[in-house]
């Protein structure tokens, strides 16, 4: 992996997991093995990222942090640990300092993180169908948009590439989609970003023109410079802003490409 370690951390938590919530709302086999399951559940790296995961009524709600209110707590020893766990090596599993007694909520969970890599791998029984297709370019842009924060405050190249942008608020949409929007904010001294309505109106909006256009891209499988000429992408407003994040996202797919098992 070209980048640094605690980045892809911050990456898997703040990035990842939090494409479960869509994943519920989305999928009914992700709906089913939910269940009526009720828990939090945190997963933290020693002196490192956490997120607590906050399970109730068929919905999960992402913290960004260690909550107190966590039923069940996972520690993984470093970020080595926590790569080595999302790469889907057996051996890795973190170590349960509280709730290991809620064997259901683990079984379950670890059900619902396979079917995420499965999705967000792009694995062939997912992108056989057009729900596969949807859920995994859905996903992938609430992945792309919610790692940007992570890389541009840790990773050293996505901060060359950001130095010298002009600082704003961008969104990225599918049009058609229902909550299919994740927006970045770009500050010299700060970052951050969200899924669904931006907190104003954005400097830049790129828009995808359907699914199987924003399919295509996070596939990088479209000529973007055709595709906006020819509409089926839109950019709206700070042009410069939107391609500096465009390059930063190219250092995603660097970190999260799939690792060999």
């Amino acid at each position: 992996m070209d980048g640094d370690p605690e980045v892809l951390s911050r990456l898997y938590l703040h990035a990842v997991l939090p494409c479960l919530a869509d994943l519920i709302d989305q999928d009914a086999t992700a709906r089913e093995t939910l269940g009526d399951m009720h828990a939090s559940i945190a997963l933290r790296v020693w002196r490192g990222p956490a997120i607590t995961l906050h399970i109730s009524s068929g919905k999960i709600v992402c913290e960004p942090r260690s909550s107190r209110e966590a039923t069940v707590v996972l520690q993984f020893l470093g970020d080595r640990h926590l790569h080595a766990f999302f790469a889907g090596r057996k051996a890795a599993l973190p170590f349960p300092v509280w709730g290991a007694w809620r064997i259901g909520a683990l079984i379950r969970f670890a059900r619902l993180a396979t079917r995420l890599d499965a999705v967000l791998n792009g694995t062939v029984s997912i992108l056989a169908t057009a729900h596969g297709r949807r859920l995994f370019t859905r996903l992938s842009l609430i992945a792309a948009g919610l790692g940007l924060t992570p890389l541009a405050i840790g990773d050293t190249i996505a901060q060359k590439l950001l130095e010298h942008t002009p600082p704003g608020l961008a969104c990225f949409r599918i049009a058609g989609e229902p909550g299919a929007r994740v927006w970045f904010e770009h500050l010299h001294l700060d970052s951050k970003s969200g899924w669904g309505a931006p907190p104003r109106r954005p400097d830049v909006c790129v828009t995808f023109g359907d699914v199987e256009v924003a399919y295509l891209a996070m596939r990088d499988e479209l000529d973007a410079f055709a595709a906006v000429g020819s509409g089926r992408i839109v950019v709206d407003g700070l042009v410069p802003l939107a391609d500096a994040l465009n390059a930063v996202m190219e250092r995603l797919r660097i970190y999260l490409q799939p690792a060999p098992r």
